[in-house]
């Protein structure tokens, strides 16, 4: 696990962005698995002002998480999120990317179907996460095995009350549907991107911790190319 710091948010995105566009580049094939929230967005501008046209063309590109009920169109969608901000400003093809659909009846047909996505292409080439407030990453919450696939989670009540920031009224959240821990650490490179003070303290618990189920994103300690990258106020906590 490297951790690397940054000024602002703004030079963290552009390293990210820089970082995505550079392994494309290096491999158009690639499978992406992306994920949303405010600080990737910052990211997903970034690339969409600094890549070259063709540069995403022959990318596979994967949603990392869905609330269940909560439709596609709906302003706080994982999917909603990343066309907005990426796939669609850079003219992705929809063939080339799949988000979960966190509407249907048969969640574990869903879960196995993004399973087999992942394995037809050897794997995710490159993950890139958030953590949340009690270490998730995903919706992987603490509790959560680092030898599962995707999978359907219970939401623990500081996920639901955060993501509320995510809608434009009050969303009922009770479940989630995510890529799992076991996809992250079989990913060839993991990232996770963290900024401002509110994230201090949890990463500071990172740090300081082992790999335990207990705190999710404590996985990056045993990820052979895992990147922790975050702003000064992120890290002020650290030593």
């Amino acid at each position: 696990m490297q951790i690397e710091v940054f000024e602002n948010p703004q030079e963290l995105a552009h390293h990210t962005a820089n970082f995505i566009i550079d392994l494309v580049r290096d491999n158009p094939t690639a499978t992406l698995i992306l994920t949303s929230g405010d600080t990737p967005v910052k990211t997903y501008k970034k690339i969409v002002e600094l890549a070259y046209p063709g540069d995403f063309d022959k990318v596979t590109v994967i949603g990392l998480d869905e609330w269940v009920g909560v439709p596609a169109t709906s302003e706080g969608s994982c999917r909603y999120i990343v066309e907005e901000n990426l796939l669609k400003p850079l003219n992705i093809n929809s063939e080339q990317y799949t988000f979960f659909d966190s509407m249907t009846e048969d969640l574990q047909s869903e879960c196995e179907r993004v399973d087999k996505l992942i394995l037809e292409k050897g794997g995710a080439d490159f993950i890139i996460v958030g953590v949340g407030l009690n270490g998730h990453i995903g919706l992987n919450e603490p509790g959560t095995s680092f030898d599962l696939y995707c999978h359907v989670s219970k939401l623990a009540e500081i996920t639901i009350n955060t993501g509320q920031k995510y809608f434009n009224q009050s969303t009922d959240l009770t479940q989630g549907i995510t890529i799992g821990l076991k996809h992250l650490l079989e990913a060839k490179t993991a990232v996770m991107i963290a900024t401002g003070d509110k994230k201090a303290e949890i990463l500071r618990e990172i740090v300081l911790q082992d790999p335990n189920i207990n705190l999710p994103a404590t996985v990056f300690k045993k990820h052979i190319n895992g990147h922790i990258w975050i702003d000064k106020a992120a890290a002020s906590l650290l030593q």
